[in-house]
This record gives structure tokens, sequence and C-alpha cells, in this order.
């Protein structure tokens, strides 16, 4: 059942995040695809980052939306840069009628600023969002903002193989005969006992980085990552990823599943055996264990990097919305 413009909006209220928990777990493992950035836990910790003031609305019992109120007044969906997907979490059929609901609640507060980034570009959000807030009085602009790519796995790791590009099956094969063939070279997900060293190694396997990667991980979003870990890893949420190569952790993949999808969140490997590719072999030998175990979706998230098109990713886009008050 959709709900009306007018139970919506009667809905549409300010609530505790924490009373709010079992709903709102059970709305973000209804959606499909499901998201962990959606979930109370994320947002939880997404919150703790960010000096922004939090704002959580309940439409009745069918949707949530985590959103935060700039220094500025600008009120955006909560989580910050970190947070790789933001929306509306509400239940299959109703995210139109619960973002309306909310576009319709934001205005009544006549900020300056409407902001929501990272918007999947296929769901009915931005649509409701822009209708709504135009109708308010808002001038909307809105745009596609960047590419989140997805794999869609098949039922053995042989047909995945067999469904890359021809030249992308050839590189993917040669890598890993390298690999093997110049040590002994495995892979597994890290197990709760062994938690604490892996985490403390994708650490220090950063801090080796060169380029672009070499200043990331400073103490705040190491901070970060740790209070992540802390609180996905009892919901059994969290997948970090170990390739080991002649007894050493070579690679790590920080990464969390939620239903059948598991994502890549970010990785790290040891520079001195990039002629090796333990980067690109990490990622095929996670997804040969997601197959193995499952799952439907292996999750790259944002950004265009070519290794995520090498093993067959596809788009998916998430969008941007500014709204400013005329």
């Amino acid at each position: 059942m959709t709900l009306t413009s007018q139970e919506s909006d009667a809905a549409c209220i300010q609530r505790g995040p924490a009373e709010l928990t079992p709903v709102w777990s059970a709305l973000a493992a209804k959606r499909q695809p499901p998201s962990i950035f959606l979930t109370p836990e994320w947002i939880a910790v997404a919150r703790a980052h960010e000096p922004t003031q939090p704002i959580t609305l309940a439409v009745g019992d069918r949707g949530i939306a985590a959103l935060a109120r700039e220094a500025d007044g600008t009120i955006t969906f909560a989580g910050g840069k970190l947070t790789d997907e933001q929306d509306v979490v509400a239940s299959p059929g109703d995210e139109a009628a619960v973002a309306a609901s909310v576009a319709r609640w934001i205005a009544s507060e006549r900020p300056t600023r409407v902001r929501l980034e990272y918007v999947p570009d296929d769901r009915p959000t931005l649509d409701a969002f822009t209708t709504t807030l135009a109708e308010a009085g808002y001038r909307v602009t809105r745009a596609q903002q960047t590419v989140s790519p997805v794999l869609d796995l098949p039922d053995s790791y042989e047909m995945y193989v067999q469904s890359l590009a021809k030249k992308a099956r050839h590189e993917l094969r040669r890598k890993v005969r390298r690999l093997e063939t110049a040590g002994a070279a495995s892979f597994r997900f890290a197990s709760d006992a062994e938690r604490a060293t892996v985490l403390d190694r994708f650490f220090a396997l950063h801090r080796l980085s060169r380029g672009d990667k070499a200043g990331f991980m400073t103490l705040d979003v190491e901070r970060f990552f740790r209070d992540v870990a802390a609180a996905l890893a009892p919901l059994d949420r969290l997948r970090l990823g170990v390739l080991s190569f002649d007894g050493a952790d070579a690679a790590v993949l920080f990464g969390f599943t939620l239903g059948r999808v598991i994502a890549l969140y970010n990785a790290a490997y040891d520079p001195g055996l990039a002629s090796l590719s333990v980067g690109i072999v990490s990622h095929a030998w996670a997804i040969r264990e997601a197959i193995a175990s499952g799952y439907a979706t292996y999750d790259l998230l944002r950004g265009d990097e070519p290794y995520k098109y090498d093993l067959g990713a596809h788009d998916r886009w998430l969008a941007r919305l500014d709204a400013e008050r005329r």
C-alpha cells in the first residue's frame, strides 16, 4: 500500500534514532538491492564523525530518512563523504511517497539550501524531491554525479570467468598463474579471532601506498574505519578479505555484506608486489569465494577505476540534487 500525500505528511515526525532501530533495520533489509550505508548502524558511526546536526524522520512505519543540518542551515542526507550511497529507507513500493513526505517536511523548515548527494539515479527519490521542492518554491537542479560499478554474480566461478570479455579473461588468468607460479598464494575471509590483526595490517599496507592513495589513511580516517568495523562485526556484516603470499598478508579488502550483496569499500596492497598483480587477483578470489557462499552481487561502490571494468562490472549511476529557495 502506498501512502497518500496527506497520510505521509501526517506521519512524518522527528524521532530518536535509538527508538527507530528495529523498524529501521527491518526496512533496510527489505530494500532491493540492500545497502549497508542505509542501516542504522552505519549512520550512527557516520554521524559520530561528521560535525552536523542530526535529524531523523519517521514516516509512519513505512519509511525513515536520516538527515543532517550543516552549520549554514543546508539540509542533506546524513553520512558525509565517506558514505557511498544515500537515500530514504522505505518499504518496497512506498519509496516515492516517503521521499515526497520527507521533501515536504524539509520545505516546511524553509532551509535556504537542500543538497542531496550519491543518491541512486534509478530510485524514485530524486524525482519525488524534485517535484515536491519545486512546488514549494525551490529552484532545483539535478545531475548525474558519479558511477558505482556493480557485478552480477553467476552460479559458478568458471561461469564468471567465461562471462568476461576475451581480453579481460585472458589477462585475469595470466595474472593468477603468474602469482601462483611466483610463490604460495591463498585467499580467505578473516575470522573473528584474527580481525584485529588483519585490521592492523590493512592500515599498515595503506600507509605504504604511493601516489594519490598515500595520504588517504589519516588518523581520523583510521578511527572511522575502526568504528565501522566495531559496529558491523558483531552483526556478521564485516568482511575482511585477505590475500596471503609466501606467508605474509599482501592484500586486505575491507568490505561489507547485507543480504546477498557483498560490497568492497576499500583495499590496501603491498606495493612491493605490484608486479604480481596482488590487487586484481585478490578481487578475483574474493569474487570466487562470494559465489561459493551464495552471494548474488559484488558491489564495487563509487568510482570508475579501470580494474572494476576489467572484473566485468557495469555502471550504476549516483546523482546529486541541489535546491535553493527562491
